[in-house]
């Protein structure tokens, strides 16, 4: 009895349910922006990978991946801390620590202009890259990355439901606090309505990929064996955390969250629509007008869901034109703010304290930016062009990734498009909106690419393919 519980596929299996739990902990206090449920994701996820890395290693499938994300990380949080020390003779220190010295005395030089805010920083920025890392360390076949998208799904549906019911009955209230702000928006358990689109809108991708598992898994059950009924159950429980999560994702009235899901739509949606039945070899191939009927039928679907369901969105556009949104008016500050601090950057999290002196009046006296409303732009002027470098070298292993995953993938192919369709959302709203820095959703995301990485790089063997015909259980 004791030699079955701590043999290591029992164990893999319960730090595995530990991770999906801690990934859905992290979302529920407000994406986790507060310090004390930062804390206590930090230091659970923290532990939870170096036990992992003890006990399993390296993954085999998709240790290159692994490697360059430890990589990253090490590079990143190396050179935040080189931007908080003290350099010798001023070398590439911030040009405002002249100024202090003249006006108030202070010997102290760096590249940040906040160290201490630079340093605490540090974790912001460690929390998804470690992540991302246990669960690549976890997901070491495809039924456990399956498990850990069914995990992020079930949770994205459950969350949506409570927004739901919150935003009718209760639309002052936020979990358990008064609301302030976005009082006409659904924002879930997040109190920005742009941060909660991007998650619902992941969700959404999410429940469709169950919901066409779940049915396909259904439709292949012999009738009449036990357990048929209990799937057909499921089937309708999913449908209903699916329309569940659109239906939130349009009341938040997110212009950008709910175009980047359109965007993402259109990449996933119609591939599922046209292989709704999966890569058989012996079916005959479908006569290539009938193939091109459901492409278009299946674009058409999109873009009329759109139309009726985002109205609100829409009208919020037709309302506020991009050149009277304060997001757009500040941008040429932001870019000239870049420009003067391409090389080694400004220091991370210090975009509040540099912003303020490029500011345009013509934008208003009223409100205090402390983010840049593009993940992008300020991690440039975060770190300076390291940034960008990485930001490049990420994308571009993710291209590989989801290329390999799409070429060799036959049956579990359509969780490849998901995650490719999951990061052009993601991606997206980034240019406009600062989801990315929500560390809650930070984590999710994370979680979600490791799984689908994991499976873009699996093997395509008879055990994935018998695993992936039985309904999956969370």
């Amino acid at each position: 009895m004791l030699s079955n519980l701590i043999n290591r596929p029992v164990l893999r299996e319960v730090l595995l349910s530990a991770f999906i739990s801690l990934v859905i902990l992290t979302l529920i206090p407000f994406g986790s922006v507060t310090p004390f449920p930062f804390a206590f994701a930090a230091i659970a996820m923290f532990a939870l990978a170096i036990i992992s890395a003890l006990l399993f290693g390296e993954p085999r499938q998709s240790r290159w991946v692994f490697s360059v994300a430890l990589l990253l990380l090490v590079v990143l949080t190396g050179w935040t801390f080189v931007q908080t020390i003290e350099l010798p003779s001023d070398w590439l220190a911030n040009p405002a620590w002249n100024d202090a010295r003249d006006l108030a005395g202070v010997q102290y030089a760096a590249i940040s202009v906040e160290p201490a805010d630079t340093l605490a920083s540090t974790l912001w920025v460690a929390l998804p890259f470690v992540t991302f890392l246990t669960g690549l360390l976890l997901c070491d076949t495809d039924q456990r990355a399956r498990k850990v998208l069914a995990g992020l799904g079930l949770s994205a549906g459950i969350i949506a439901v409570f927004g739901l019911l919150q935003f009718s009955l209760f639309p002052n209230i936020l979990i358990v606090v008064d609301k302030h702000a976005y009082l006409d928006s659904l924002t879930a358990v997040f109190v920005n309505r742009n941060t909660a689109a991007t998650f619902l809108g992941l969700g959404t991708l999410l429940m469709l990929t169950l919901v066409r598992d779940v049915v396909r898994a259904y439709s292949n059950y012999p009738p009449g064996e036990p357990g048929r009924n209990a799937l057909l159950l499921r089937s309708w429980i999913y449908i209903l955390l699916l329309c569940a999560c659109f239906t939130a994702l349009m009341l938040s009235r997110s212009r950008a969250g709910i175009f980047a899901t359109f965007v993402a739509a259109l990449i996933y949606f119609p591939w599922l629509v046209l292989n709704w039945r999966g890569s058989r070899r012996h079916l005959k191939p479908a006569p290539k007008w009938r193939s091109t009927l459901k492409f278009l039928s299946a674009i058409v679907f999109v873009v009329v869901l759109l139309a009726m369901f985002a109205g609100q969105a829409i009208l919020r556009a037709q309302e506020r034109r991009l050149e009277d949104d304060d997001r757009f008016c500040i941008l040429p500050g932001i870019l000239r703010a870049v420009s003067d601090h391409w090389l080694t950057g400004t220091g991370l999290g210090t975009f509040r304290t540099v912003f303020s002196a490029y500011r345009d009046p013509a934008c208003g006296i009223f409100g205090i930016f402390d983010r840049a409303h593009n993940f992008y732009l300020e991690g440039f002027l975060g770190l300076g062009i390291l940034f960008p470098i990485a930001a490049i070298l990420a994308f571009s292993v993710l291209a590989k990734v989801f290329w390999r995953g799409f070429a060799q993938r036959r049956r579990l192919r359509h969780y490849v498009l998901l995650g490719l369709a999951g990061t052009v959302l993601v991606a997206l709203h980034a240019a406009v909106d600062f989801s990315l820095q929500i560390p809650g959703f930070a984590v999710f995301y994370s979680a979600f690419l490791s799984a689908v990485v994991a499976i873009s790089l699996g093997r395509n063997n008879g055990d994935a393919d018998m695993a992936y015909e039985r309904p999956l259980t969370t």
